[in-house]
Order: C-alpha cells, then sequence, then structure tokens
C-alpha cells in the first residue's frame, strides 16, 4: 500500500513524523522500492531525509545535504518528531575524520563502525546526541572552522585502495562522484551527487598548471558526457576512484593510468570549489 507525504500524517489517526535519520553505518538508496533495485546511493550515519511516500516496507525520501532522491528500507532508518528535527537542523555539525572509527551507542552498548564524512551532533562532554539516544565517538572529528581547502587533498587520500562500488559513499565502497562528494562533505562543503552536476559547480581553471590540491578534475566520454571526476593531489597527480580509489598521473591530456601505460580518461575542465 503507498501514501502520499500528506496522507502520512492522518492515515492513523494522529500526527505521523515526516522526517528521518540514519543511524547505522550506511543504508541503501535505491532506485525503486526492492532491495533487487539499483543502488544510487547512500545515507551515512546521522543524515537526515524527508520522506516523500511510503509503503509498508519501504520510504521514499529525500537527502537534505543534497536532495538526491530514492528508496529506502524503512528497517534501516529512524523516523524523527518535528522537535527533535529541528534541534538536529539547527545544531552545530561535525564530521566522522577517520576512514572507519567506531561508534558506540551508550544505553545499549551497541558497537558498530561508521564511515568518516558521516554526521556527528556534539552534545555534553563529546557525547553525539539524536532526539532521546546518545553515542560516544571513538575517531577523529572534523568542524568546517578547522578544515582548510589546502586539506581536501589529505583527507582524499585516508581512502586509498577503498573498492569502487556503483552509488557507494562511505568507506566500505566508493563511486567516483560519492568519493568526491564524502571528501569535501568532511571538509564542511556541500556538494551535488553526481560528477555531471558537480561540474557546474565552483570556478573554473584553465590551465593545469595553475591548477591547485583540492581542485576537482572533470573528464568526458566518447560522447563528451562528464562521467568520471577526481580531486588533484598536485598538477601532476589525481586521486579518484577507479577500481579502487587511487593515485594516478594526470596532464593536459587526462589520467595516464600506471598499470596499463594508457590515458584512460580525457581531461573536460577542472573547477575551483574551495
Amino acid at each position: 500500500m503507498l501514501y502520499t507525504h500528506n496522507e502520512l500524517k492522518t492515515q492513523t489517526g494522529r500526527q505521523v513524523m515526516k522526517n528521518g535519520i540514519c543511524l547505522i553505518a550506511a543504508a541503501a538508496l535505491r532506485m525503486h522500492a526492492d532491495h533487487k533495485s539499483e543502488m544510487v546511493s547512500q545515507i551515512l550515519f546521522g543524515e537526515t531525509f524527508c520522506i516523500l511516500e511510503a509503503t509498508t516496507s519501504w520510504y521514499h525520501v529525500e537527502l537534505f545535504h543534497d536532495h538526491y532522491r530514492g528508496w529506502v528500507a524503512r528497517n534501516q532508518v529512524k523516523t524523527l518528531s518535528d522537535e527533535s528535527f529541528e534541534l538536529l537542523e539547527n545544531s552545530t555539525k561535525q564530521y566522522a575524520g577517520d576512514m572507519l572509527a567506531g561508534i558506540r551507542e551508550i544505553k545499549t552498548g551497541a558497537h558498530f563502525p561508521v564511515s568518516g564524512g558521516s554526521t556527528l551532533y556534539p552534545g555534553e562532554k563529546g557525547v553525539v546526541k539524536i532526539s532521546d539516544r546518545e553515542f560516544s565517538y571513538e575517531g577523529e572529528v572534523l568542524t568546517p572552522e578547522t578544515v582548510r581547502s589546502r586539506d581536501i587533498a589529505k583527507l582524499a587520500t585516508k581512502f586509498l585502495h577503498t573498492p569502487y562500488l556503483w552509488g557507494g559513499r562511505s568507506a566500505f565502497g566508493l563511486d567516483c562522484s560519492g568519493f568526491v562528494q564524502l571528501v569535501y562533505k568532511m571538509a564542511g562543503i556541500s556538494l551535488p551527487r553526481d560528477a555531471y552536476v558537480q561540474a557546474n559547480q565552483g570556478k573554473p581553471v584553465h590551465l593545469i598548471h595553475e591548477a591547485l590540491p583540492g581542485d576537482l578534475v572533470f573528464f568526458d566520454d566518447a560522447e563528451e558526457v562528464i562521467d568520471h571526476v577526481g580531486i588533484l593531489i598536485d598538477e601532476a597527480h589525481v586521486i579518484h576512484a577507479h577500481g579502487t580509489v587511487r593515485i594516478d598521473k594526470i596532464d593536459h591530456h587526462g589520467i595516464f593510468n600506471t598499470d596499463t601505460s594508457t590515458y584512460s580518461h580525457p581531461l573536460r575542465l577542472i573547477k575551483r570549489v574551495t
């Protein structure tokens, strides 16, 4: 049975919560309401969303941080009261700074790893407080004030050798644009989800020798459609998700894959977002 967003308010005769949050390491966001459907992205620990419609087992949601839409299994996320949601949205946000680190729910003792880039909400004495639940995070905590633009390339290298995963945007697996979005999120900078949309952000850098560490580099396919993105380490090296997160050489032609001794991705443009 399918309920629209407005029907969510009245289907049981009481106020039904319209916003939610992920409190596991990563919940799959799928194209359709089916576990066999393509995973288009992931919702990380601490990320919030609006519920657009619902079935008995699935929510159709829009993520607040990048407005991406998809279906998530209801048993992988939690709903929030309006009051709890407002408190989270108005609170200072911090981000998990380690590639992987443990988090423990204080009341239940449940312990599990969360990815770098997960959203943390600081409470008293370093406790992460979400609604009526409290967590203790064991890793480095980043705030936008502590990360400078030149740190982005360094953050990116934390994910070296992470396997490629279509739709992935966590330390458990990344696609190219999910990798870039995640690294920039750790620096407190919001980017869209897909590479061709990310290419519309920032200011163009016309020559590669004018580029700086942390600049975004975009690549196109045979039809000149942007289909790949990476982060410059310096003017001669790029870090990107291709098989795994790896560092390759780059010049004005594109990415030179040292394993195959060929150019794997033709360079289309360079953008500076910071």
